[in-house]
């Protein structure tokens, strides 16, 4: 028995040290994102630790133009030799909006390190008590109601909750969405009654929350949102789970090694695991959410078919 626990630790750090000599040049993380956004801010995080983890220094590299279309052609043209990553997000909208043609295939999935789920929020003086009253006042008629969509409509706040009204039997395509110039710029409209309902984090909401200017009717997570424990979950309404929003994580363009994928994943999961990045997540206000490469790969499998499925129904896809 002894000899196979030595055999297993010899492997664990024989694992470690493999992970630290396989990179031998500065690294570089590729950020779709402008500088200071959540995007750009929780990569930061995850790569003040990797540095350590990898034995390299990182440098990031922010490409926000064309709403992240420059960074992730970057990240997928990039030599597949792992000195190259970037942050994965969801990604599939692009492709059913015309704007490119990005599939799970252009990139070497490496690991999730953040998530946070979309809410339905109301004004105070909102009707609304709860969700179900609001979700069968938008069934019995949709184009009576407008939501505003946070930044563009067709993105990581919206859609998942247009696909939960879809789940409802609502005609999404009926409902008006309204897009914006952010989340803070749509909480002070809804707080004023400019929209009916608001599409956006818990977090981004959470000082209109605390003001009582604003009401979250449900928050699409599986589990109560750590400090906001006391929002229902929406999954009790449609009768099953649900799990909608964004995701953050690490990929390298297609073809990558699975020896350099899994060096990146270890020390994905390390700089994950430690405390000084558990705690700067928690007190900037992100999610923390953790799924190895085969998670991911199955993470991006589902964004792909459930986008596609929403946005034909909201009548947002490119039909030529």
């Amino acid at each position: 028995m002894l000899k196979y626990i030595a055999a297993a630790v010899f492997a664990v750090a024989a694992g470690s040290v493999a992970a630290e000599a396989t990179f031998d040049r500065p690294l570089t993380i590729v950020v779709p994102a402008g500088a200071g956004g959540g995007g750009d801010t929780t990569t930061r995080l995850l790569a003040r630790e990797l540095e350590g983890a990898l034995g390299q220094p990182i440098t990031i590299v922010n490409q926000g133009q064309g709403g992240g279309v420059v960074g992730l052609t970057t990240m997928k043209n990039a030599a597949p030799d792992g000195l190259t990553v970037g942050l994965l997000f969801p990604y599939a909208g692009y492709k059913m909006t015309g704007q490119a043609d990005f599939e799970g295939s252009d990139f070497s999935p490496i690991a999730v390190f953040n998530g946070d789920s979309s809410a339905l929020l109301v004004g105070a003086s909102s009707p609304f008590e709860d969700l179900k009253s609001a979700l069968d006042a938008i069934k019995a008629d949709p184009a009576a109601f407008t939501v505003h969509c946070s930044g563009g409509c067709g993105s990581v706040w919206d859609v998942p909750v247009a696909g939960m009204m879809l789940d409802y039997g609502i005609d999404v395509a009926s409902v008006v969405w309204v897009p914006g110039q952010g989340a803070a710029s749509g909480l002070t409209e809804l707080a004023s009654g400019g929209v009916d309902f608001q599409t956006a984090s818990l977090p981004e909401a959470s000082a209109l929350i605390s003001a009582g200017a604003v009401r979250p009717l449900a928050v699409l997570s599986p589990d109560p949102v750590p400090g906001f424990e006391d929002v229902p979950l929406a999954g009790d309404v449609i009768g099953a789970p649900l799990d909608g929003g964004t995701w953050r994580a690490l990929g390298g363009p297609a073809g990558m090694s699975p020896e350099h994928v899994a060096a990146w994943e270890a020390a994905a999961k390390e700089a994950y695991e430690s405390e000084r990045f558990q705690t700067s997540m928690k007190e900037a206000g992100f999610g923390l959410r953790w799924l190895d490469s085969a998670g991911l790969t199955d993470l991006m499998a589902r964004h792909e078919a459930d986008t596609q499925r929403i946005m034909q129904a909201l009548g947002y896809a490119k039909t030529n």
